[in-house]
């Protein structure tokens, strides 16, 4: 399972309540791309070659984990860009067993998460940039397939649309 979705929008917490709940595997994006961009600024133009690297060596990643018999992996990543490229990739390997979701709250929920995160924080500009970004790929991946999670506390969202 891809689970993506700009940033604040719940992707580490739904991926690790899926470890915990449901015995997922987590493959953690943001970490494997960090040797990439130490710096952070994943999407602007001149990173772009680095980029497809990060997400060569997250695509490898996870066909390890699928090869060695781990079925249920859950990659928790942004993607930064080259949405579509990046999920063709895996859905060509993966075929239908590959899941996308895309957790995707309102703007003013995002915006209020981002203010009251303890860790980094994107900005509104990022987040108003990255909502643009996923909104072009909603019909690729299907509108079924983004998940309106405002208001909803992490759990009611697990039981929602991820329990199994």
């Amino acid at each position: 399972m891809i689970l993506t979705g700009p940033g604040g929008s719940g992707k580490t917490t739904m991926a690790d309540l899926l470890v915990k709940r449901r015995g997922f595997v987590k493959v953690d994006g943001d970490y494997l791309d960090s040797e990439f961009f130490p710096e952070g600024l994943h999407w602007v133009p001149e990173n772009f070659k680095k980029l497809k690297q990060a997400h060569d060596k997250i695509f490898v990643e996870v066909k390890r984990l699928f090869d060695e018999g781990k079925n249920d992996v859950v990659l928790d990543y942004i993607i930064f860009g080259h949405y579509l490229e990046f999920f063709k990739k895996f859905k060509k390997e993966f075929g239908n067993s590959l899941e996308i979701k895309v957790l995707f709250p309102t703007k003013e929920e995002m915006i209020k998460r981002d203010e009251e995160r303890e860790c980094w924080t994107t900005g509104i500009e990022r987040i108003e940039a990255v909502r643009a970004e996923f909104e072009a790929v909603r019909d690729a991946v299907g509108g079924d397939n983004f998940f309106n999670t405002t208001g909803q506390t992490p759990d009611e969202t697990f039981e929602k649309y991820f329990k199994g």
